[in-house]
């Protein structure tokens, strides 16, 4: 199976992909870019994908959201990776002597106050983790260092400067396994929805309050910008639910609310 991860070899993608296909043989297709991989998945480059949509230190990565839903792709699962950064220089090179650091914006803002002891050292944004450690590595220079994950400081000859360098050890990342057409399954307890409410005084309460009746539990909600209509948002939920009934009569209920309703996904919710 072809899988689209965002990164190269080595990244937390890649981990991801195999802890949620433990026994699988997978084929990486590498992505630089988030739109990179939902392209991958939405052209049939790849069978499916895995994009990270959150973390509990960096927050929510909204345009992956926009993402998902502009490429028309389904969400079929989810996987919660715990994150363990690793500082990684070449042979040689040590917390003294490099000057800048290199990783994606997500692991620099998980381990900024681990360098609050190293003033000197610059802390450069990359596209991704695994691909900072293989620039790292080629440059050779002892200045230089990466944030990733210990598989790709190993693959590519780094050395560990620095184990487990991120803020709390309560740091994981949630994935979502995406498809190009629904898949079915044989249970689910999660959805995500996207939202756009009707433009009168309090649809949102009043869609929040229908899910109350429906006892439907909303775990997660993210509000971003509308282009072009000033202070009016579209709505990401995640919502549990325990019949695909229950799920089907409070979207029923939404709908006389709703400018526009896109169902994103069915799937289990994974506990780590």
């Amino acid at each position: 199976m072809k899988i689209a991860i965002q990164g190269i070899a080595g990244a937390f993608h890649e981990e991801a992909a195999r802890l949620r296909f433990p026994s699988q043989p997978l084929e990486i297709v590498p992505c630089l870019t988030f739109r990179e991989l939902a392209m991958a998945v939405a052209t049939g480059l790849a069978d499916k994908g895995i994009m990270a949509i959150e973390n509990t230190i960096a927050g929510t990565i909204q345009p992956n959201l926009e993402l998902i839903r502009e490429h028309q792709l389904w969400i079929s699962g989810e996987v919660i990776l715990r994150i363990r950064q690793h500082l990684g220089g070449v042979p040689g090179s040590s917390l003294q002597s490099i000057r800048k650091v290199y990783s994606h914006y997500m692991a620099l803002n998980q381990c900024r106050p681990f360098f609050d002891a190293y003033p000197d050292v610059e802390l450069i944004e990359s596209e991704d983790t695994a691909l900072s450690i293989r620039n790292v590595a080629e440059a050779g220079s002892r200045e230089l260092a990466a944030i990733g994950s210990a598989l790709a400081i190993a693959q590519n000859g780094l050395i560990l400067l620095g184990e487990g360098i991120e803020s709390s050890r309560q740091n994981y990342t949630r994935f979502l396994l995406l498809d190009r057409q629904p898949q079915p399954l044989a249970s689910c307890n999660k959805a995500t929805l996207s939202l756009v409410l009707q433009p009168q005084p309090e649809a949102f309460t009043q869609a929040m309050a229908l899910l109350q009746e429906q006892h439907m539990q909303v775990s997660k909600i993210e509000s971003v910008v509308i282009p072009g209509r000033p202070w009016h948002y579209r709505y990401h939920l995640d919502l549990a639910f325990e019949t695909e009934e229950q799920l089907q009569a409070a979207l029923a209920s939404l709908h006389t609310l709703a400018e526009s309703m896109e169902l994103l996904g069915k799937y289990t919710a994974h506990t780590p």
